[in-house]
């Protein structure tokens, strides 16, 4: 099993530009607010704006009640998504990794969460402030489905289609677009949005990068080698967000001492819940 991480959401750009955050509360509970849809489908009725995006936390009605007015009937690119655990993408070099993914590999959700102490944003409002990157879920893949150029509904079988019929790039296709895309598969009974979410530290940031934190340093580490990017220079935390830009594997579990970081991270994970079937536990496959 090899373990790749995806970085979803809104980001301190949309923070900036129109306000949306997903915000993190008190307890570690979240709500997860997707990207806005291109303006290509504004009019396109069966893509949903923020206010059908339930609540899954119940602290609102629906997403809408966390974001600014002028956003809340904005059309929404809601992706992954967590009822069915299907996650898409089109061809960009950012996403190019998707295509190395195979059955039972896993795709852990990276998400900018800000803090909410269920009233009121806190801390500081310039939105550079007071948020964190956090791990909100992941799907264990059955299947990595591509769509070629032209395709249409009909070319669709009906069991393809009701499996990823909540996944927004094939609500784009219902709304007439026609380019190349990607749908990714969860196996409903290994897949999992997490009940409350799952902070990156340092000592997190080290498992996946296959080692560990040296706080006195500010270094990561395996064995004694310092751990360094593809321009030569040693990984350092602060800059997380862009080492984990571009969806990417980070460890294989059939390597040894990647598979000790696996194991790792999901017992971390585990502490974690999902939220989506209370009863589910992380679970992985080597």
């Amino acid at each position: 099993m090899r373990l790749y991480v995806a970085n979803v959401g809104v980001n301190t750009r949309d923070a900036s530009k129109l306000g949306l955050k997903s915000p993190v509360f008190p307890d570690d509970t979240f709500e997860f607010v997707p990207i806005t849809e291109d303006d290509r489908f504004s009019r396109a009725a069966g893509i949903p704006t923020y206010h059908y995006l339930p609540s899954w936390t119940g602290r609102v009605r629906c997403l809408a009640e966390l974001l600014p007015e002028r956003v809340r009937r904005y059309r929404t690119h809601a992706d992954p998504e967590f009822e069915t655990f299907t996650y898409g993408d089109v061809e960009t070099p950012r996403a190019a990794n998707l295509a190395l993914i195979q059955p039972d590999d896993q795709l852990w959700f990276l998400a900018r969460l800000w803090n909410h102490d269920g009233i009121r944003w806190t801390g500081d409002h310039d939105f550079s402030g007071d948020h964190d990157f956090y791990f909100i879920g992941y799907i264990q893949v059955e299947q990595n489905l591509t769509f070629a150029a032209g395709t249409q509904t009909a070319d669709i079988s009906v069991k393809v289609r009701k499996r990823i019929e909540n996944n927004a790039h094939f609500r784009r296709l219902l709304a007439g677009h026609r380019d190349w895309f990607r749908v990714l598969l969860g196996r409903p009974k290994t897949s999992c949005r997490f009940n409350r979410a799952f902070k990156v530290t340092a000592d997190v940031a080290a498992l996946l990068f296959g080692g560990s934190y040296d706080a006195s340093t500010g270094l990561f580490k395996t064995g004694k080698e310092t751990l360094r990017n593809k321009n030569a220079r040693p990984r350092r935390f602060r800059h997380f967000g862009s080492i984990t830009r571009a969806i990417q594997c980070f460890l294989d579990s059939s390597v040894r001492e990647q598979r000790d970081c696996v194991e790792k991270l999901v017992k971390m994970a585990r502490k974690h819940g999902c939220l989506s079937c209370p009863d589910k536990r992380i679970e992985t496959a080597y």
